[in-house]
């Protein structure tokens, strides 16, 4: 979730925010390359499929990109003017769905955002597992 975006947007304008959210996308794209997909899911949000990461990895994968967007510039805006992001990071635990992983990485998010934002915090929550009990074929 990039940091800051509506004042961004107010502060330079909408084509400024459309540049910072397609300059993020295209990074983002470029540093999962073939290990996982990477796409916006709304507004200023993003989300990293990472299929064959664990935990510790995907942790990693999302520090290396907030330190180095954060630490770069974007093209159209101002000298000086810094774009930062957070991340939450969660890891599919059994036959978690999608949704219940996105709901524990957003949680994570919220984390990042409310200790002070351009940071990586990691959810560890087990989700409970559920059995779904199948009719068995006797005979």
């Amino acid at each position: 979730d990039l940091d800051h975006f509506k004042a961004l947007n107010d502060r330079h304008g909408h084509e400024a925010g459309d540049r910072v959210i397609a300059d993020f996308a295209a990074k983002l794209r470029s540093a999962t390359g073939a290990r996982g997909a990477a796409g916006r899911i709304g507004g200023e949000e993003f989300a990293v499929l990472l299929p064959l990461s664990d935990l510790g990895a995907a942790r990693l994968f999302a520090e290396a990109i907030r330190s180095f967007y954060s630490a770069g510039t974007i093209d159209g805006l101002p000298p000086g003017a810094r774009v930062t992001a957070s991340f939450g990071v969660a890891a599919r635990s059994g036959g978690e769905g999608l949704m219940p992983l996105m709901r524990r990485a957003d949680e994570a998010l919220y984390k990042a955002k409310k200790n002070g934002r351009d940071s990586v915090r990691l959810s560890y929550e087990r989700p409970e597992t559920t059995f779904v009990a199948e009719p068995l074929a006797v005979g």
